[in-house]
Order: structure tokens, then C-alpha cells, then sequence
């Protein structure tokens, strides 16, 4: 949902530190809204020059690696980076729209995120609205940036009703995303679905992995939260997940996959 406003403000382009002049993000940041068809409508979306929205940020950025695959953000693997790829730190966050209370989920590159923080400190996020604000034309990310400035204080009673809205999970959302873009790329035929053999071994193999090893594939990778859900993965997370396995338990992927 965009603010359709008549009137956008014109682009700033040398950004005051004062609170009145919008934070600018470097232009070299991909694109704030570039998200797969599939990623449905929880995302905001400012896809024209001018477009803005107030919104109210909610909880805490969530931080992911991926890598840019036919201008769509994939998760970054071990066999991602032997092709070359570069990992791009990506952020998401639940942000509330002020005028509706809708809750969206934005992403956001570092340059965007030290603006985020820079309000953090100076204002408090919890205590004001801010506008979000693209400057660039549509499809134009390469020079495209985006302005944040506060731009209401809100009332105790506000605050309450803000952090009290639910939240997206923002891990499963961006895996969900993420799966969505990479499935595409790989083909359907790509897509294997685990079986019962192969989920109980890799099952038994996490349990003897360092506890921060298993974190880092099944929550940063998959979203998932223990080693039960293993089985309930689709079968392009199931892929994901398996390539990241094999690359310490190479000969078991050679004789089951």
C-alpha cells in the first residue's frame, strides 16, 4: 500500500542531520521493494518516484544474507558463493502503516539500516511515525534511494496500540520469498521431496552439530525454530537445506541424492 499523495515532496539532495530534512539511503542499495510475485502482499511497496507512506516501526530488523539472481534476493548458500556470487546483507522489518494500523513488512540494505538507526537514537522509534520516501523512477534501482523523517510524535496511548499489533514472522516470510525466487530459477525439476531415510539421517546428523551450526541452517537459512520440522519442508527448502548439509557429509550426498 502506497500513500497516494497529490503533492510528494521534493527530493532533498543533500540531507540536513536537523530532524526536519529527510535521511537519504545510498543509491547503490538494491532496490527497497524488489520482491518475487509470490511473496503475496505483505510488503510495502513504493514503486514510483515521490511514492511515500508514514508507518510506525514495530520490533526488531531481522538480518539475512542472500544474493541478487535475476533481480530477485535468494538465499546465499555455500554453492552460490562457489559460483561467485557476493552475499548482500539484507534487512527486514514489520512497520505499521499510521492512518489504516495495517501491518507490512519492509526491507531495507545497511545504508537504509544506519538511518534506522540514527533515528532510533535521536527520537525513538516507538515514541514517533516516520515517512518512508522513494527518489527514483520505477525499475530505476541503480539510482533510486529512499528518505526517512519523523514526522509525528505519538501519544502514550498510540505507542500502547502500536506495539501491541501483530507481527509477521519475518524469517518464514523471507524463506518463503526467498524458496519462491529460488525455485524459479532452479526449475521445477530441481525440486526433490525429501524421504523418510534421508530426513531421519539429517535428523540425527544436527543433533551431533554445534548448537549455533544447526541454528544457522535451519533458522538464518530456513526459518525453521528445532530439528523436527525437517520433515514438513517443501521441496525446494528441502534442497536448500540438504546443499548445505552435504558440504560437511559429502559422501552420504553422494550415495542418497
Amino acid at each position: 500500500m502506497r500513500d497516494e499523495s497529490d503533492s510528494p515532496r521534493p527530493v532533498t539532495q543533500t540531507p540536513s542531520p536537523a530532524p526536519a530534512q529527510p535521511l537519504g539511503e545510498d543509491c547503490r542499495t538494491q532496490e527497497l521493494t524488489k520482491q518475487p510475485k509470490e511473496a503475496g502482499d505483505a510488503w510495502l511497496k513504493l514503486e514510483n518516484d515521490g511514492d511515500a507512506a508514514v508507518v510506525v516501526f514495530l520490533g526488531e530488523p531481522h538480518p539475512r544474507d542472500v544474493a541478487v539472481i535475476d533481480n530477485k534476493f535468494v538465499p546465499f548458500t555455500r554453492r552460490l558463493k562457489a559460483e561467485g556470487h557476493k552475499p548482500v546483507l539484507r534487512f527486514t522489518h514489520n512497520v505499521a502503516l499510521f492512518e489504516t494500523r495495517e501491518v507490512k513488512v519492509l526491507e531495507y540494505g545497511i545504508a537504509f539500516f544506519k538511518d534506522v538507526l540514527r533515528v532510533r537514537h535521536a527520537f525513538g522509534l516507538e515514541t514517533w511515525a516516520v515517512e518512508v520516501q522513494r527518489h527514483g523512477a520505477a525499475k530505476d534501482w541503480w539510482q533510486t534511494r529512499y528518505s526517512l523523517q519523523p514526522e509525528r510524535r505519538l501519544s502514550p496511548e498510540q505507542q500502547q496500540s502500536f506495539q501491541g499489533l501483530p507481527l509477521h514472522d519475518l524469517a518464514k516470510l523471507r524463506v518463503d520469498a526467498s524458496a519462491a525466487a529460488e525455485a524459479a530459477r532452479r526449475g521445477a525439476a530441481g525440486a526433490r521431496p525429501p524421504n523418510a531415510r534421508l530426513v531421519q539421517y539429517l535428523s540425527n546428523v544436527l543433533k551431533t552439530m554445534p548448537r549455533k551450526r544447526v541454528e544457522r541452517l535451519l533458522h538464518h537459512h530456513l526459518g525453521m525454530q528445532q530439528v523436527g520440522d525437517v520433515s514438513a519442508m517443501r521441496g525446494e527448502e528441502w534442497q536448500t537445506f540438504v546443499e548445505e548439509v552435504a558440504v560437511e557429509y559429502q559422501a552420504f550426498w553422494e550415495r542418497n541424492c
